[in-house]
């Protein structure tokens, strides 16, 4: 029979990370509310649509950009919240080095969001080259697409997904280093309980301070000899 998934307890879960659990409540509450209250924006904006043959929407295509601005800024709080969470887990890395992983989140995935709204919709509008129109007196529209506007306005976007991308497989392997180093460490302690009069060969000062700040950077500030105090 397979092991059946733990059910996430979420008043746990609210009780050790409120500030995480109330930034995506109101997230979710904000999305909801606002895209009720400002979702004509997105269809006037839109009106044209991409492939369309009116020439007439370069005034209110703006119309997108404030829409899409207005929902970054209310998902900021819950795309916090969800990468702070997600980081929790890395108990070995210092806690600054996991924080710049939410708000690399946040200003890169919700400013990144904006961003390309700006370069791949609205400027190409006010510059006619959106809507788009019959391909066969329109094909030259792919070139300034192609050598230019999807790579300014999806860069940076890409670039926080690449970034966030790395800090992560970076903490997994400080947490890799970490696990090993206690149980090597849990494997030592046990034995010089065993055999507290086994001789060991002693280092010198400069030796055992290299080790010690090794330790250091791979721990962080986590206080080991207390974990295997009993």
């Amino acid at each position: 029979m397979e092991d059946e998934e733990p059910d996430i307890d979420l008043a746990e879960l609210y009780q050790k990370h409120p500030a995480e659990i109330k930034a995506i409540s109101f997230s979710i509450v904000s999305y909801f509310v606002i895209s009720d209250l400002v979702g004509w924006m997105w269809n006037d904006g839109t009106q044209c649509g991409f492939w369309g043959n009116e020439a007439g929407c370069q005034g209110v295509v703006w119309l997108t950009l404030a829409h899409v601005s207005i929902i970054a800024v209310a998902l900021s709080p819950g795309i916090w919240g969800g990468f702070s969470l997600a980081t929790k887990g890395f108990t070995h890395v210092d806690k600054s080095k996991r924080d710049e992983v939410a708000w690399v989140a946040v200003f890169g995935l919700g400013g990144g969001a904006i961003w390309a709204t700006l370069w791949l919709y609205c400027l190409p509008m006010t510059w006619t080259l959106l809507p788009w129109g019959p391909w066969d007196t329109n094909w030259w529209k792919i070139f300034p697409f192609l050598f230019g506007l999807i790579w300014m306005g999806g860069g940076p976007m890409l670039g926080a997904i690449g970034d966030i991308n790395n800090r992560f497989q970076g903490f997994a392997e400080i947490e890799k280093q970490a696990e090993e180093f206690e149980l090597d460490f849990a494997e030592k302690l046990e034995q010089s309980i065993v055999n507290p009069t086994e001789e060991r060969p002693t280092e010198n000062q400069e030796q055992a301070q290299i080790i010690q700040s090794q330790f250091t950077s791979i721990l962080g500030d986590m206080n080991i000899h207390e974990k295997y105090k009993k």
